[in-house]
């Protein structure tokens, strides 16, 4: 009678509820999609899936999440040389965040492709090396390895020169938004462009805001991008749709200081926050008059 051999499968990838498309119901956050090669993961109303047949776990999402919200999936492994990362063979493609953080965290200046491979990295390393000129950070250089050519008839020597060879090292990088932002600390990778002609002071941006990229207190309206991962909540609850969030990559990014004032309404006497120092009507009471309510 056979015995059967009971194998315990590696757990599914999963989002969690981390994730701000599960906390806010207007979520509008696609990072990890937008980077996934085969569109393994899916959005429905305050959920997010990843598809684990499609996943093949290439860890792009990893380095996109702004909340750190995938678990269940290690980073690639990859191989290196002193300063360059080594691709030997058909692996996954990195994801510009990634080798931004192979950059600092290995101090890795360059990339060895194996010929065949060439085609397939160049836009990446492209994408990779614009980013770096605008943070004033070396750009990576481009080695192009040729396959070796192996005499049949001299397999001794051939190991023999395999042994002689200085063997790979082997590693992984620190996944998620943070890390890159721990590792460039001076730098931003998103813009908040804020409109203060409707922005009524309401304080929703700040409240959501898990990195407190955008605080207000003080009589100071601060938004601090270096702090910023993109999550875009603080656009979905802004419901004048004062603020606006994009990509844009900064050196020494410094902290936008806006300033309101104190007021008290002369209609419903109640107290509110303005950009002008003599408004007299809150933003709720500013409005009916417009309307022609008051």
């Amino acid at each position: 009678m056979r015995r059967f051999i009971t194998v315990d499968l590696p757990p599914k990838p999963i989002i969690n509820d981390k994730c701000v498309r599960k906390r806010l119901k207007n979520s509008v956050c696609e990072s990890c999609s937008q980077t996934c090669p085969v569109g393994a993961i899916t959005f429905g109303s305050m959920d997010a899936n990843i598809n684990n047949e499609l996943c093949y776990q290439c860890g792009n999402c990893l380095f996109s999440c702004p909340v750190d919200a995938i678990e269940n999936i290690a980073p690639h492994e990859r191989t290196y040389q002193n300063d360059h990362l080594v691709i030997s063979h058909d692996e996954p493609l990195a994801s510009v965040e990634e080798l931004l953080v192979w950059h600092k965290q290995y101090h890795i200046n360059g990339i060895e492709i194996a010929e065949p491979l060439v085609d397939k990295w160049l836009p990446i390393l492209a994408a990779l090396n614009i980013k770096l000129k605008t943070l004033q950070e070396p750009i990576w250089q481009l080695i192009i390895a040729q396959p070796p050519e192996i005499d049949s008839g001299r397999r001794r020597m051939f190991f023999r020169q395999k042994l002689d060879e200085q063997p790979l090292n082997k590693g992984q990088v620190r996944t998620g938004l943070n890390a890159r932002k721990q590792y460039y600390p001076q730098d931003s990778w998103f813009h908040i462009q804020l409109d203060e002609s409707s922005c009524i002071l309401c304080g929703a941006c700040a409240k959501v805001c898990d990195e407190q990229a955008i605080t207000l207190e003080n009589h100071q309206f601060i938004f601090d991008e270096k702090r910023c991962t993109g999550c875009m909540s603080c656009q979905v609850v802004c419901f004048p749709k004062s603020i606006q969030v994009e990509e844009a990559v900064a050196k020494n990014s410094e902290p936008m200081v806006y300033h309101y004032y104190d007021g008290q309404c002369e209609k419903c006497r109640l107290p509110f926050l303005a950009w002008q120092q003599n408004e007299t009507l809150c933003p709720i009471c500013a409005q009916h008059k417009k309307q022609g309510w008051l």
